[in-house]
């Protein structure tokens, strides 16, 4: 009977030994307090990731479609109209196909992110808090990137305008002088 109670208390001794043990993210330095904290705010973190992720989608959506028209029926069009009309619109030319690129590299991001966003609003934050942590912010990198191919893609359809601009003003005066 000795025994027994001796290897019980051995056996709680290293229950309370192993449960006391600071638990840290590798090389984060996550505190247990962070980690308690992530765990008690989980279910608002993950309501408020799923509301993001829901409303992500109709707007990657509809911005797609304003791009694509963008390029496909606005600058392709009026680059091959000029060109058939015997006119350099290799500037132009050049600045489309940028945009096009451009547009591709934003696509590949999103679904990058979107397919972070899925895994991370089905993740259970409580049992793997660091894991949840270093996902989010995997998804807040990944959410700058797209944003970054949304500014680039904006740059370029400036750079566009302003090369109508240009073309414009160079071959008015061309047929004009």
């Amino acid at each position: 009977m000795k025994s027994i109670v001796t290897s019980f208390v051995v056996f709680m001794a290293f229950v309370v030994f192993a449960l006391n043990v600071p638990v840290h993210a590798q090389g984060s330095g996550m505190t247990d307090a962070h980690i308690a904290s992530i765990k008690t705010n989980c279910p608002l973190a993950l309501g408020t990731l799923g509301r993001i992720h829901v409303n992500d989608a109709p707007q990657f959506i509809n911005s797609n479609q304003t791009y694509f028209s963008i390029g496909d029926k606005l600058m392709a069009h009026l680059n091959s109209r000029l060109t058939l009309n015997k006119y350099d619109a290799s500037m132009l030319v050049k600045t489309a196909s940028d945009f096009n690129n451009a547009l591709s590299n934003y696509r590949s991001v999103y679904k990058s992110y979107e397919e972070m966003m899925s895994q991370l609003v089905r993740m259970d934050c409580q049992r793997a808090p660091v894991t949840f942590y270093d996902n989010v912010a995997a998804a807040r990198e990944q959410r700058t990137e797209v944003h970054d191919a949304v500014v680039r893609l904006h740059e370029l359809l400036k750079q566009y305008r302003d090369d109508v601009k240009t073309f414009r003003a160079e071959n008015l005066e061309a047929t004009n002088g």
